[in-house]
Parts: structure tokens; C-alpha cells; sequence
């Protein structure tokens, strides 16, 4: 066809089928691995196989959870302070607190290196 797209769905006629056999197991971890990376499971496997980037996406995810479970932290912290709850426990949630924003920190400087490398780069 003209457009380069065949009567099939309008895949492009350059794209070409490769199988491979997995267990499973292991297309359910890639299956996951792909809904983590927000790809599907195509686009997953051949950044995979041709070493295309994966890890901004994740990145990203990874810190907006982390500050999802940290204004739950926070939440809960200040229903353990109304319930005058021990010290021990209050030490505890403050630990937890303070390592994941240093995880937070931690991921978020990862992060911006690799895209100032990048942007150097490109």
C-alpha cells in the first residue's frame, strides 16, 4: 500500500515478527517488568535487546511513589502523636521518614545526573 501500512490492522509493512520461548513464569515477569516501565511488552523487549533507555520512566515512578508513601508516613505520624504513642515508636516512624526522603533524594539526584549527561551528550 501506498502509506507503507498493510490490510492487517495497519501495522507497518517493515515490521517483521520474532518469537521467542519463555516460560510462564518468565512472561509474567516480563509482562510486569513492561507495565512498570509503562511499555508494552514490544516496546519493553526491544529497548531490552537493543539497550534503549528504560530507567527515566521508572525513575519517575519510583519517586512519585516514594512521595506517595511519605505523605502516608507523615499522616500516620501525626496520629501517633495524638495517641501519645511511645518513644520508641515515634523514633521508629522519624528513621522511616528519614530514609525515604534520602531514597527520594538519592534517586532524584541519579535522575538529573543522567539527564544533564544527556543533554551534554546530545
Amino acid at each position: 500500500m501506498k502509506d507503507g501500512k498493510t490490510k492487517d490492522g495497519g501495522r507497518s509493512a517493515a515490521r517483521k515478527w520474532v518469537t521467542i520461548r519463555v516460560t510462564e513464569r518468565e512472561k509474567t515477569r516480563l509482562t510486569e517488568q513492561a507495565e512498570i516501565a509503562g511499555l508494552s511488552l514490544s516496546e519493553y523487549m526491544r529497548r531490552r535487546f537493543f539497550g534503549g533507555r528504560l530507567a527515566a520512566h521508572l525513575d519517575l515512578n519510583a519517586i512519585a511513589e516514594l512521595r506517595r508513601i511519605g505523605g502516608l508516613l507523615k499522616h500516620n505520624f501525626e496520629t501517633l502523636r495524638q495517641a501519645n504513642a511511645p518513644p520508641d515508636i515515634m523514633k521508629r516512624q522519624e528513621d522511616a521518614l528519614r530514609n525515604l526522603v534520602w531514597a527520594i533524594q538519592k534517586i532524584s539526584l541519579h535522575f538529573h545526573d543522567r539527564q544533564e549527561n544527556k543533554e551534554y551528550e546530545g
